[in-house]
């Protein structure tokens, strides 16, 4: 197989990558730039970022066959679900959001811990997803430890952390679409076949 059919499918996970950070980081201006939002706009933005970026995991698993793992299907998953119990819970008071909102987190950054251990396979550049992965679950088990803060007195923390998580997602993307474009010098080796 040549080296430009090998490295085509990390084309479009950079991609799907991409498209993660750059909605991370305009949710977190969305937090930033709306400092008085009551809990219920925040549970539907919420509800919204989460839901697109688990639809956008989802939708890579199914269409990057050759290089797909379980733990990115589970990431798309609950993200989803998290999504719709913001939507179908609106009522919800800020400590039940915040726990939402740091469950959510805590299980996407062990996906995406899984994830990086998969690319340290294949990738020199493995660490991008392995910190976003840290990040993501050191934020939730915060957010789930000091749920009684209150999630509006953790704005700046939310907004930060999808801030940092976007930049994360990003580099990451930039580095798999710059592999897939440039030589095989990233690569490790044979792609590891996933179920």
């Amino acid at each position: 197989m040549s080296d430009f059919a090998e490295q085509r499918p990390f084309e479009g996970a950079g991609t799907a990558l991409f498209v993660r950070g750059a909605l991370a980081i305009l949710f977190a201006i969305a937090v930033m730039l709306w400092p008085g939002v009551t809990v219920l706009a925040l549970i539907y933005l919420f509800g919204f970022y989460a839901g697109v970026d688990g639809i956008a995991n989802i939708v890579h698993y199914f269409s990057d066959r050759p290089r797909r793992s379980a733990w990115e299907l589970v990431g798309g998953i609950v993200s989803v679900l998290a999504g719709i119990v913001a939507f179908i819970w609106p009522g919800a008071t800020a400590v039940s959001l915040a726990v939402v909102i740091g469950a959510w987190a805590l299980v996407l950054g062990v996906t995406q811990i899984a994830l990086s251990v998969e690319a340290k396979k294949m990738l020199t550049s493995w660490w991008a997803w392995l910190a976003s992965g840290i990040v993501t679950a050191l934020f939730g088990l915060y957010v789930l430890i000091l749920p009684g803060a209150g999630i509006l007195s953790l704005l700046g923390l939310l907004a930060a952390f999808a801030f940092l998580f976007g930049v994360l997602l990003l580099t990451a993307g930039f580095q798999l679409r710059g592999f897939a474009a440039g030589p095989a010098s990233e690569h490790r080796g044979p792609t590891p076949s996933t179920p």
